[in-house]
């Protein structure tokens, strides 16, 4: 039952550690339409890109990745030096499915589950388009191929 209540709200795994409170890294009161636009506004003025990531507080995955992106050095480094970071809550287990509209936007790119790492232009545009050139949610777990990842998508080796 465990597997099916998270297979439907989209991340692979739930906190386990026995401790509820998870910081909480996505905020449920934000608007992520206005989170997305005030990234992009300061990814124009940086001449960066936009890392959108779209998650849920109650999601190790998400917790996880977050944690990576933080403090792993080399990552840490490549995300601030061509990236503006970005998380808008997505959360489906209230009953309201938090920024339906903003995932709609965007193609509705949460089937593969939680965390989604999207890479947008400073312009807006949504640059790995395919499922296949995103992260999957549990890449945590492989701090290299995060690294890789953003080195791809910074806009330096275009």
């Amino acid at each position: 039952m465990l597997a099916l209540t998270l297979f439907l709200n989209g991340c692979a795994t739930a906190q386990s550690d026995g401790n509820s409170a998870a910081p909480e890294i996505y905020d449920p009161q934000a608007e992520g339409e206005q989170q997305l636009a005030a990234a992009l506004a300061e990814a124009k003025v940086q001449q960066k890109r936009v890392l959108l990531s779209l998650g849920a507080n109650w999601c190790s995955d998400s917790q996880s990745m977050h944690r990576l992106l933080k403090n792993d050095r080399r990552i840490s480094r490549e995300l601030n030096a061509h990236y503006v970071l970005v998380l808008v809550d997505v959360n489906k287990r209230t009953g309201v499915d938090r920024n339906a509209a903003l995932v709609t936007r965007l193609g509705d790119r949460l089937t593969r589950g939680i965390p989604v790492l999207l890479v947008l232009g400073a312009d807006g545009a949504l640059l790995n388009t395919e499922p296949a050139e995103r992260l999957a949610d549990s890449d945590h777990k492989r701090p290299g191929k995060v690294h890789r990842y953003l080195q791809k998508w910074s806009g330096t080796n275009d």
